[in-house]
């Protein structure tokens, strides 16, 4: 298989069913050299999908797959560390004394506030993580005293401390005020640029989130795929208002979206 297009990670005929079924068959697959933004309505699935490749929760039916291993025939807790997320979970059992430091070393052993001491491997490998994701400055400054976005940037780096190969965003920009919001996405799509870098994808409601670096489209309603492939083919009015059950206009302007009620 050529490297671009080596499977990093996806779900064949993936099925969640609790009280109600939450997941219906999701077939997805993510490849090397692509960036996926997951898109669809409260209660449509993004989340849920999220969590079952993450192995936070068990799938019903299905298959999951991550970088050539399969669950329930490999041994997962491997597979896990080759796949970060950021996400408010993390975000809110953060202590308010941990140093921005203390929490991008964390991310080295998949820890929740970092404990013992500091090797000085990871510790510069730590400190050049602040200067990528442009928080240097915020080294020895504690976790009470950070934004709503500069906590997105910090957890953003916890998770490229352990060195992903695909990187999920749960709704990173949930709370944050729109000067904050725009530079969080810029930061995001920096990343994107970068050749080494993991494959990020977003999980959002927002259309305008999806910026030029995003490769790819899932497009969920209601625990169902509507469309997934290339941006450029799915990102459609009749996908998306199949997707929000609604009848709606797509614009694209400089390769950003935007979208309206259609009249």
């Amino acid at each position: 298989m050529n490297a671009s297009n080596k499977v990093l990670l996806g779900a064949s005929g993936l099925s969640v069913e609790r009280d109600s079924l939450i997941l219906r068959d999701v077939d997805w697959t993510v490849r090397k050299g692509e960036h996926w933004v997951i898109l669809g309505a409260n209660g449509s699935g993004k989340s849920t999908l999220m969590k079952v490749l993450n192995a936070f929760m068990p799938p019903t039916t299905g298959r999951r797959f991550s970088f050539v291993r399969e669950y329930g025939e490999d041994d997962w807790n491997e597979v896990k560390t080759g796949i970060g997320y950021v996400g408010s979970e993390i975000n809110r059992m953060i202590e308010h004394g941990e140093s921005a430091l203390d929490v991008i070393v964390s991310g080295a052993r998949a820890m929740i506030n970092f404990w013992g001491e500091v090797d000085p491997k990871e510790q510069r490998a730590a400190s050049h993580i602040l200067r990528q994701i442009g928080c240097g400055h915020l080294r020895e400054r504690h976790w009470q005293q950070f934004s709503q976005g500069e906590r997105q940037k910090l957890l953003f780096g916890r998770a490229l401390m352990a060195k992903p190969k695909a990187l999920f965003l749960d709704e990173p920009c949930a709370g944050l005020d729109p000067v904050a919001r725009a530079s969080y996405l810029a930061f995001m799509e920096t990343n994107m640029a970068k050749p080494k870098g993991p494959a990020l994808i977003l999980v959002t409601h927002h259309i305008e989130e999806i910026t030029p670096g995003f490769t790819h489209a899932l497009l969920l309603r209601e625990g169902s795929v509507v469309a997934s492939g290339p941006k450029g083919e799915i990102l459609t009015s009749a996908n998306l208002s199949a997707t929000f059950d609604t009848s709606v206009r797509l614009r694209r302007k400089n390769d950003r979206y935007s979208m309206t009620l259609a009249k």
